[in-house]
């Protein structure tokens, strides 16, 4: 099966061999191949496959799991194409070095954990084998779900921007689904060949990748944690406007913010805003415009069924999401909630200038 995603070609086969589909594009060549750690028997036999046709230069790269520092990847200045056998952070390096050695890249997608793929510069091809894609673990599988279901929010973020902000928000589908892997992974080459920077959710599940380091603990992949923030995003959301007035607490601090950034190490995720919350005459005109439509926004969120795939997600682990009671924690959750308020251009950016996060972090 063949697919067009954005600029992409999208190559569906029942194994590796799909990726033989890149003979027909790429003539005889030097090709670099990176491969994650955590598929390298995956990554032998699809270069049995590639020797076929091209001399390979392969390196390994340390699985995002593993917590290890990527090595520095420097392949000889003749190789003619970058291919990828992993998820995202082998995108990520292939990324780097097409654009380095300014040549294409090809990937083949061994796990639906990331809706990056697409983003930036695109791979002219992306291999999906159906026999890798099912078989992937459990928490990758979690992971994809995770940012599929995720959409809810950013179809309401999406909602708030158009109404209250006035800056065209995006149109989202709040209720893309999946049946099993493979479609999941389709699923999230859409929404990356679509995305246009971060919305809440991901700026707080990357941090919770942070606090998770600085607690010493292995973080888990952004996807899951993507999923419980945008979970509690929304119910957070639901209370905050049912409760119109309450806007009335001291602002946060953005100082406070920014220094906990650099205390985590995460001053990376700090993205350019479009509106300044902390303006008193854009937060007082945006509380009015959120007080007209504030029945409209409640109406949405509650047309969305959050419980049912909460229940689905916890059960796509084997141990029904027990992992929960002892690698997450309600602290976590609300300071990365919080702290992600600062840089927000959502609702969660306006909630933080109210004050209130900061109020309910601090319990």
């Amino acid at each position: 099966m063949t697919l067009k995603i954005g600029n992409c070609d999208v190559f569906v086969g029942e194994d590796e061999s799909v990726v033989g589909e890149l003979f027909e594009s790429l003539g005889q060549c030097a090709v670099c191949v990176l491969y994650d750690s955590g598929v390298s028997e995956i990554a032998e036999r699809t270069m049995a496959k590639l020797k076929q046709m091209y001399r390979l230069f392969p390196f390994e790269i340390a699985s995002a799991r593993e917590g290890r520092a990527a090595a520095r990847i420097s392949p000889p200045e003749f190789v003619r194409h970058i291919f990828g056998i992993g998820t995202g952070s082998v995108a990520e390096e292939c990324k780097r070095l097409s654009e380095e050695l300014n040549v294409d890249w090809s990937l083949l997608f061994t796990a639906p954990t990331t809706d990056e793929i697409l983003c930036g510069k695109c791979p002219k091809n992306v291999f999906i084998a159906k026999n890798v894609m099912l078989n992937c673990p459990s928490c990758c599988l979690a992971a994809g779900y995770g940012i599929l279901f995720s959409e809810q929010l950013r179809s309401f973020e999406a909602l708030f921007a158009d109404k209250v902000l006035s800056v065209g928000g995006a149109v989202v589908d709040p209720n893309k689904s999946a049946n099993d892997a493979v479609e999941l992974a389709l699923r999230l080459l859409e929404i990356s060949a679509e995305k246009r920077g971060m919305d809440s959710a991901e700026l707080a599940s990357r941090l919770m990748c942070f606090i998770a380091r600085k607690a010493g603990k292995r973080p888990r992949l952004t996807g899951e944690y993507k999923f419980l923030a945008s979970s509690l995003i929304l119910e957070f959301y639901s209370a905050y406007l049912s409760a119109p007035s309450i806007d009335c607490m001291p602002p946060s601090s953005l100082d406070g913010a920014l220094d906990m950034l650099g205390y985590l190490g995460a001053k990376e995720i700090i993205l350019p805003k479009r509106v300044d919350f902390f303006d008193a005459n854009a937060y007082f005109r945006i509380s009015y415009i959120l007080s007209e439509y504030r029945m409209d926004l409640l109406e949405r969120l509650s047309g969305l069924d959050s419980h049912k795939r909460q229940r689905f997600w916890r059960r796509l682990y084997p141990d029904a999401g027990y992992w929960l009671k002892s690698e997450v924690t309600v602290d976590e959750l609300m300071k990365a909630m919080t702290l992600a308020g600062a840089f927000s251009d959502s609702l969660l950016g306006f909630a933080f200038a109210s004050g209130i996060t900061a109020r309910l972090s601090a319990g």
